[in-house]
């Protein structure tokens, strides 16, 4: 028989991810500001107090679905050590990273992430934020690259991670924007990386 304490542990996970599924569900549906707190724990069947056991408001549930997407290229990350250059690791990256948001994250969902980003107060934020892993990862693999003579130097590490991430930002606006359509990001985003960003990282 599994321990109190662990069966306990993994009700917690299934009301979290409950809250998180339908949550994600509604804003696609209707919008993030349509949806109310009541409405989330209603379709997800748990009390509205567990939903701030979990979650301060519904922007925490935005936060934790970026966090969920830092935590993949965490566990990515490791795979990067066999590629040689700098260049490779980068390219390496993003097709993980194109194919993780497509299969996993989806364009509907992708859209309510960048639409409560934009509308939500204050300059910096999860997106942007460079506290996350995914900012960390990108400035380091350029140092390498400055290091090792492969990149630019004119700038810092900190400037050129800032560029290569906005500029991988708008490519996923893109798709967001086409709504998939005739818009394949994994094969447009491969060629993104390599032509244009990692092209401008040598020159």
């Amino acid at each position: 028989m599994r321990p109190r304490a662990t069966r306990r542990k993994e009700q917690a996970q299934q009301t979290r991810a409950a809250i998180m599924e339908h949550a994600q569900r509604l804003f696609r549906e209707r919008g993030f500001e349509a949806v109310t707190i009541e409405e989330i724990t209603e379709a997800a069947g748990v009390a509205r107090g567990s939903f701030y056991t979990y979650f301060k408001n519904k922007s925490e549930i935005i936060i934790a679905e970026f966090r969920d997407i830092d935590d993949y290229y965490r566990r990515y990350a490791v795979n990067l050590k066999r590629y040689k250059s700098a260049g490779d690791k980068l390219l390496a990256f993003t097709r993980a990273q194109m194919r993780y948001v497509r299969d996993t994250v989806g364009n509907e969902n992708l859209k309510v992430l960048y639409a409560n980003q934009t509308i939500e107060p204050g300059a910096v934020k999860i997106i942007n934020n460079r506290d996350r892993f995914w900012y960390h990862l990108i400035r380091d693999t350029i140092a390498e690259g400055q290091a090792a003579g492969e990149f630019r130097v004119d700038r810092s590490p900190e400037q050129l991670a800032d560029w290569f991430n906005r500029t991988i930002r708008g490519h996923f606006l893109e798709w967001c924007i086409s709504s998939g359509e005739e818009f394949d990001l994994i094969k447009e985003g491969e060629a993104y990386c390599s032509d244009w960003i990692i092209a401008a990282l040598r020159r």
